[in-house]
């Protein structure tokens, strides 16, 4: 009972076993991630057309949750601006304009997003993320980030959104050119206050990059507003933020038809969810050589989304920005994540009132900055001197992410990636094998040259599982191959050591094979066989028809057996 606890609850392996010597460097972690996490957390929340306060919200639960649930020692979870830009722009379809409805059905989504965390941690599906290609990632991430950009460049220059509610007009290029056609009504002070805003970021990432440079600027921006009267030139601010702690909200169950509608986006959002936070546990986790559990980070994931959607926050995920400053400042353990927790609580309880005077244009910089970091062009150029391909696939992505937009970018994505998948499995690396001089081991003869064929046998192995996907190319292959030989081959040895299972459409594959050499006066035999392949095999009467099949013979065996059939007969 006890290891079922410390399995699903990773804080009762880790914390039992933590040194004293840590905490001060949790500590300091966890206050300077803080310092990031606030006027992020603030940012967010405007990226999401929600009130300030709930991307506090949001930090405060999603901390506690992965606290408790993470195997990540160094991952950050909370709003992202991926996530805040999908939620807004795919809730904000589904309550058409009205805004008290999109607040209840962004914690019906945010909910959901949990739940579909859940269950996928519960049936331990975490291997499915592999799936997603990182040409795909990268290109997503790269359109993500203009895309975000775009949705703030009406709020640096202090131009007023489209009043349309259009397709065109939320897309990247519409938002690009409606605030290219307004650029008359821009507001010097606003953008003055931004650019600033923006420079001081950039100056302080790169000269001071573990200094909380964020919630300086927000800082020095309140302080500019409180001493001037920009605010009466134009300059908007955030305004009053309710204080105190967030309580238990239960959403208005919506109807069926707006249940299903919330659906495709709350998946959309989990898999971009876990995919950000699974991305950071993995390379934290090979920086510093100890092991995760990607099922669990399903759990962590739900729970913390869970716990944003009731605390009245919305949709969190893991922050490689913050989970990098938190390692770059020394945090050792989760406990970071109390700390966090800790600082909000005192924020949300005491300070809420010091960011009524922080513009909104700092907001926006804030995000622009936080967002280049989505922005690798170094992978994408990469990727173009490495593979046309993989850089085809990226381009594919990026455009559908500011074509679509992000909601159905994210499914461009998943389908790409699928489509590369299935790609690569339907396509498995196949061999001729020549027999290595003096000795009985085979090789593959582009891979050793050296490696010599035998005249009337032709030995052949394919370095994938066998299964219904692959067999036509397999037996294609087979059979080309096996017409360039220039000498009469009369045995074919299908070597099955890299094809630990084979499906029953493959071994009706194998069965034709078999039917076909057969009227070719070839006979077929298999080396290296697993005993559950042998077992089909038999059963289907396969092997029967090959003259026996051992498990896991090796190829010289099965010539040797061969030879002697021929010379008795």
């Amino acid at each position: 009972m006890c290891r079922r606890f410390s399995s699903t609850l990773p804080v009762l392996e880790w914390l039992p076993q933590y040194d004293r010597s840590w905490l001060r460097l949790d500590v300091v972690a966890g206050i300077t991630v803080a310092a990031a996490v606030i006027p992020e957390g603030l940012a967010y929340a405007s990226l999401a057309n929600l009130p300030p306060e709930t991307g506090l919200y949001a930090g405060l639960m999603a901390a506690i949750a992965y606290l408790f649930l993470g195997t990540s020692r160094q991952v950050m979870v909370g709003p992202t601006s991926a996530l805040a830009i999908l939620l807004a722009s795919g809730v904000g379809a589904v309550a058409g304009g009205d805004s008290a409805s999109y607040a209840s059905l962004v914690i019906v989504t945010t909910i959901l997003v949990g739940i579909f965390a859940v269950i996928a941690g519960a049936f331990r599906l975490g291997f499915l993320v592999h799936f997603i290609s990182g040409s795909v990632l990268t290109g997503f991430s790269a359109g993500a980030a203009l895309y975000i950009m775009s949705t703030q460049i009406n709020k640096l220059f202090g131009v007023e959104s489209s009043a349309s509610d259009a397709f065109f007009w939320e897309t990247f290029v519409g938002r690009i050119w409606y605030t290219g056609t307004h650029l008359a009504e821009t507001n010097p002070e606003t953008l003055a206050v931004g650019v600033a805003g923006i420079v001081l970021l950039v100056l302080g990432e790169r000269y001071l990059p573990h200094a909380p440079n964020a919630l300086l600027v927000v800082v020095l921006s309140i302080v500019l507003l409180s001493v001037t009267n920009l605010q009466a030139r134009g300059v908007a601010i955030v305004g009053s933020i309710p204080s105190g702690l967030p309580s238990l909200t239960v959403p208005t169950v919506p109807s069926i038809s707006t249940l299903g509608s919330l659906i495709p986006v709350a998946a959309a959002l989990f898999l971009l969810s876990y995919v950000e936070g699974i991305s950071a546990v993995e390379t934290f986790a090979r920086r510093h050589d100890y092991r995760t559990d990607a099922n669990q980070e399903l759990l962590a994931d739900g729970g913390a989304n869970l716990a944003a959607g009731f605390g009245g926050g919305f949709v969190v995920g893991g922050s490689m920005s913050r989970s990098a400053l938190n390692d770059a400042v020394g945090a050792k353990t989760q406990l970071t994540n109390a700390v966090v927790a800790l600082v909000l609580v005192v924020v949300l309880l005491f300070l809420t009132g010091t960011f009524t005077n922080l513009p909104e244009t700092i907001l926006a910089a804030i995000v622009i900055v936080a967002v280049t970091g989505l922005l690798d062009t170094s992978a994408i150029r990469q990727l173009y001197h490495m593979s046309k391909s993989e850089f085809a696939i990226a381009m594919a992505s990026l455009l559908g992410v500011l074509t679509v937009g992000m909601l159905w970018g994210v499914f461009v994505g998943v389908v790409l990636s699928l489509l590369v998948a299935i790609s690569r499995v339907s396509r498995p690396s196949t061999h001729e094998l020549g027999q290595i001089a003096g000795s009985d081991h085979f090789a593959a003869l582009d891979v050793y040259p050296a490696a010599t064929t035998i005249p009337d046998v032709f030995v052949y192995r394919v370095e994938a599982e066998l299964f219904y996907a692959n067999v036509d190319t397999v037996q294609t292959d087979l059979l080309e191959r096996l017409a360039t030989r220039d000498s009469d081959v009369e045995l074919v040895v299908f070597d099955l050591t890299s094809s630990s299972t084979v499906d029953f459409g493959a071994a009706q594959m194998l069965e034709k094979l078999e039917e076909e050499l057969d009227s070719r006066g070839i006979d077929l035999r298999f080396a290296g066989a697993e005993s559950e392949v042998v077992q089909m095999f038999e059963t289907m009467g396969l092997a029967a028809n090959v003259g026996g099949v051992k498990p896991e013979e090796p190829i010289d065996d099965v010539i040797d057996c061969w030879r002697a059939e021929r010379s008795s007969s």
